[in-house]
């Protein structure tokens, strides 16, 4: 409701009860003054009148200004339009001549009444100052770009010895490359930068808990250009349930088992040895129950070819609730096998022909080292153990044998040295049918590359395992939090709790008027993990220090400045602008008023004697 609306008829039924008072006391007392009344009753309209004009000044007519304020890195940004105009230095801004400091730009904006015109000149606007109303016509004049990483995509949660994959891309700098290092400061991956400044590098999780990579951008001649922190987080995961079911005993099963138990992985196997008699775990059949306990099938060409009608619906109907299925081909595969794997969702095609597969290379030794990580002593260990240790680890790669078998449009499950797709995959309802045409894997081991072994299996059952449940994400409505800018967490209780990297907790209020996503604003002042306590849940989530990443800062102020201006409004061409006029003038006539009538009501009038 407008405020004049309500002012001017509540002064005007004071002004009535004060008149009515008046005259009744004029009545009672006839030696008043006719003249005193009229003077108590032109005081308090003129009281009233001058009250509101006080609380709402008459608006006065002011020439429309153009204001420049100078945001980061404004000194960048070349000569800014000046004439006509002031200038404002927000804290961002390094001290300008002639400028005027204001701590931000609403404050700028109250000094300066009538902008119709704001020139920002540098990076843009900071979270601090983007919610505020811009004026009618807003440009930009934008410092330089940064030069560094303007772009990081931290991996997510992870579990231990997983290798997960980090996403950047920078800007500024011409044949660069990118380098991984572990929280030691080793160098893990390393690779160079697309054509749009991409990259995409790999490292390994070692035990649970948080840590902080880093990502560093090197040039031409190897100087360090940028570096910015990569949070990786390492959660524990319920085991992998697997279950092998085999035709025959054979080197790859036992050599599977081994890297199975070393991972922690639940694995349980059996291989049929001819006559009725099978080797391994205890038998298990093959029941809708059973499988609904497993995560990862794996079988072979014979085993597909021993299962009984009612043993292939129960496999396939597990595999459209979410099952994994592995098909490792120990040997040819029959047409009995293709048919079966046609049925449950996997096109085979390609003959059965012997090749050889050579995996990519691997990267230098020290990248290989530091991926690895550190070797499990011997017992006892002795110069001869630990020579004939390391020379096993450095040893090449052996030449692997693969069926040439293809998987019609399935989505390649590995591939070789030339980048050329071995087996495949697809997705098969909620869960996912894959063929893995290679017979040794197990020579790996037998190599001393017991680690590249590990991987491919890992990577293998990573793709085709039933998908675990979500872990609860946090919600945030930014996808970067910046020490000493707000953030918002949604999805809180009344008890949540944000304990920073120095230990103390603060108390977080949900916002009523964000409703069912019930959000609560957090400023944090230290960058590193931050913990959300809710209850028994305990979640982090990571606060990146601008001077720590100032390119990615400031890509981020940039591209946030670009949204924001792109929905404000376009202004006219108005060169007046009205606005409300000084009270203090209003103020003191009523003041003036008010003494008078106060002084008129005091003062006494003899009585008439009777």
């Amino acid at each position: 409701m407008n405020a004049a609306a309500w002012i001017a008829p509540a002064l005007l039924v004071i002004v009535l009860l004060g008149s009515a008072r008046v005259w009744q006391q004029q009545r009672r007392n006839p030696a008043r003054s006719t003249r005193r009344t009229a003077a108590l009753l032109v005081l308090q309209i003129g009281a009233a009148g001058l009250l509101y004009a006080t609380l709402l000044p008459p608006p006065v007519h002011i020439t429309a200004q153009r204001l420049t304020v100078l945001t980061g890195h404004a000194d960048t940004a070349g000569r800014a339009a000046t004439a006509d105009a002031s200038v404002i230095a927000l804290p961002e801004a390094r001290p300008h001549r002639g400028s005027a400091f204001a701590p931000d730009l609403a404050t700028a904006l109250r000094q300066h009444p009538g902008t119709l015109q704001l020139q920002l000149v540098g990076d843009g606007l900071s979270a601090r100052d983007r919610d505020l109303a811009l004026p009618a016509q807003v440009t930009l004049l934008a410092a330089a770009a940064p030069r560094g990483w303007i772009a990081l995509q931290p991996p997510p949660i992870t579990v231990p010895g997983a290798v997960f994959s980090v996403r950047a891309r920078a800007q500024g700098v011409a044949d660069a490359s990118a380098e991984l290092l572990d929280p030691a400061g080793i160098v893990v991956d390393r690779a160079p930068l697309g054509s749009d400044g991409s990259s995409v590098l790999q490292g390994v999780a070692r035990a649970s808990g948080r840590s902080e990579f880093s990502l560093r951008l090197v040039d031409a001649a190897k100087h360090v250009v940028d570096t910015v922190p990569v949070p990786v987080q390492t959660g524990d995961a319920p085991a992998v349930q697997v279950l092998v079911v085999a035709g025959a005993p054979t080197p790859e099963l036992k050599y599977l088992r081994r890297w199975a138990t070393d991972t922690g992985l639940a694995l349980q196997a059996q291989a049929s040895a001819g006559a009725g008699v099978s080797l391994g775990d205890a038998p298990v059949a093959l029941t809708p129950a059973r499988l609904a306990a497993t995560d990862v099938l794996i079988l072979d060409e014979r085993s597909i070819a021993a299962l009984g009608p009612a043993q292939r619906s129960a496999v396939q109907q597990a595999l459209r609730n979410g099952l994994g299925v592995l098909v490792r081909s120990s040997g040819p595969v029959g047409d009995g096998a293709r048919q079966t794997l046609r049925g449950w969702g996997l096109d085979i095609g390609g003959s059965n022909q012997s090749m050889a597969l050579r995996l990519p290379a691997d990267p230098d030794d020290a990248l290989l080292q530091a991926r690895r990580g550190p070797q499990r002593a011997a017992t006892p260990s002795t110069a001869y153990i630990d020579d004939a240790d390391n020379a096993s680890h450095n040893a090449a790669l052996p030449t692997l044998e693969q069926f040439a078998l293809r998987t019609g449009d399935a989505t390649a499950l590995l591939r070789d040295a030339g980048g050329a797709p071995v087996g495949g995959w697809r997705d098969v309802g909620r869960g996912r049918l894959a063929l893995l045409p290679v017979t040794d894997s197990y020579r790996l081991v037998l190599a001393g590359r017991d680690d590249r072994h590990a991987e491919l299996w890992s990577g293998v059952l990573a793709t085709v395992a039933r998908p675990l449940p979500a872990a609860p994400s946090l919600r945030m409505d930014t996808a970067t939090a910046w020490a000493g800018e707000r953030i918002a967490l949604c999805a809180l209780d009344d008890r949540a709790t944000v304990r920073d990297p120095e230990g103390a907790t603060v108390a977080l209020r949900v916002d009523p008027a964000t409703g069912h996503d019930r959000c609560a604003g957090y400023w944090p002042q230290q960058p590193g993990w931050h913990h959300l306590q809710q209850g028994k849940m305990l979640q982090a989530f990571y606060v990146f220090d601008p001077a720590r990443a100032q390119p990615l800062h400031r890509q981020q102020v940039r591209e946030a400045t670009a949204r924001r201006l792109s929905t404000a409004g376009s202004g006219g061409s108005e060169t007046t602008h009205p606005l409300p006029g000084p009270r203090w003038p209003w103020l003191l006539g009523l003041v003036l008023v008010a003494g008078l009538l106060w002084w008129l009501e005091r003062r006494r009038v003899p009585a008439v004697a009777g």
